[in-house]
């Protein structure tokens, strides 16, 4: 059970907000003043102090008053408010919205107190930017050369959310655009420095529906969901993803992408199915993700193993994820054309001879023949080494 908490701001409905504590309980309580919504402009070690100011004290919309974390009384509020939910509700976990748009060291206060209390909590923030460095600044793990430090165990890889959507997008490869994009961003881990501390995601509530970026197509919507499963991270899957759920109305902005389940809320996966009449393209789908995670669940090297990837061949896109048992090796081929795939430039973690399993398919593979992959398809091969 995660909660989403909201530190950063509240809504001009709340009942303090007739007779405000303290009159720095908000910042600009006199009137609204937008932010500027910079993020650039809390690590920028050359910012101006106008700036950064204008990116943290402003509301975040006309309805979200901004929380002055920095009053020590704030502060102490929201400590006392989440300890109170993690124990009533029993809390696994907390993500946090729109993390750094807090006055940064009160926040990290906030987030050293929590875990303090509870070192088991999992947190992970929102922490949204299109620039690795700017997403690593918040992941507590990383030492920043300011010194900051959030303290968060777990940011969420916007990034990469973007990448994956554009690159699979793409039917020709180009130096900068398809496979070489995704491979190119994934390059950039080193930032992070164990980025398997990063959520990672095809679309979440606040992004446009990852089919919606892809036109629907069947099969990338398939190896959007290969990569999910198996990149370093920790995968979230936003619901309706596993059947290909796309927005049904623009105009209505979030409302269309956030549709919900035929049914309704008291629906579950299996009233899905007898009500909506699923499409083989949706059920399709389903069962394409239904065993990439029941298979992940045992698959030790997806979870904690190490990473290779290899330069793009053409629209092509391979990596390998790896501990000293287990070998699992991945490949997608977003091109419109079969792949002949032969094992000689991934020997270096891929004896001759080791014999392993396409887990989509549930076929025995020897890595010393060649491997025909489909146009549009993805493979991943689970390798144990005895």
């Amino acid at each position: 059970m995660i909660m989403d908490t909201v530190p950063n701001h509240c809504g001009t409905a709340h009942w303090w907000m007739q007779d405000l504590p303290f009159h720095n309980w908000i910042h600009n309580d006199k009137g609204f003043t937008r932010s500027n919504y910079r993020l650039a402009t809390i690590s920028d070690p050359n910012c101006s102090q106008s700036d950064q100011q204008h990116t943290v004290d402003g509301w975040f919309d006309r309805s979200m008053p901004d929380m002055a974390m920095e009053n020590p009384y704030v502060l102490q509020y929201f400590k006392q408010l989440y300890i109170w939910w993690v124990e009533w509700a029993d809390l696994d976990g907390l993500r946090v919205d729109t993390f750094p748009y807090n006055d940064k060291e009160a926040i990290a206060k906030w987030t050293k107190n929590i875990l303090e209390e509870y070192p088991n909590l999992k947190i992970v923030a929102e922490c949204w930017h299109s620039a690795p460095p700017i997403v690593a600044y918040w992941l507590g793990s990383v030492p920043n050369t300011d010194g900051y430090n959030s303290y968060l165990p777990y940011v969420m890889d916007f990034p990469l959310q973007e990448i994956i959507g554009k690159a699979l997008a793409c039917d020709e490869p180009e130096w900068d655009k398809g496979m070489n994009a995704l491979y190119e961003a994934l390059a950039l881990d080193f930032v992070y420095g164990d980025a398997r501390k990063l959520l990672i995601f095809l679309d979440n509530h606040d992004t446009e529906r990852f089919a919606d970026l892809i036109e629907g197509d069947l099969e990338k919507i398939k190896m959007g969901i290969t990569l999910l499963a198996t990149l370093r991270g920790i995968p979230q899957l936003y619901y309706g993803t596993e059947f290909g759920f796309r927005t049904e109305d623009s105009s209505t902005q979030d409302g269309g992408a956030r549709r919900d389940f035929s049914g309704g809320w008291e629906s579950d996966r299996k009233n899905f199915f007898k009500c909506h009449n699923c499409s083989a393209k949706e059920k399709s789908i389903y069962q394409h993700t239904k065993k990439l995670f029941n298979w992940r669940k045992t698959a030790t090297a997806v979870h904690i193993g190490k990473t290779i990837q290899y330069l793009p061949d053409g629209n092509t896109y391979s990596f390998v994820r790896y501990t000293d048992t287990q070998v699992v090796f991945v490949f997608l081929n977003n091109t419109a054309e079969e792949f002949s795939l032969e094992w000689d430039r991934y020997r270096e973690c891929i004896p001759a001879h080791l014999e392993g399993r396409n887990i989509l398919e549930d076929k025995r593979i020897i890595a010393d023949t060649v491997l025909t992959i489909p146009a549009h398809t993805s493979v991943v091969i689970d390798f144990r080494k005895e």
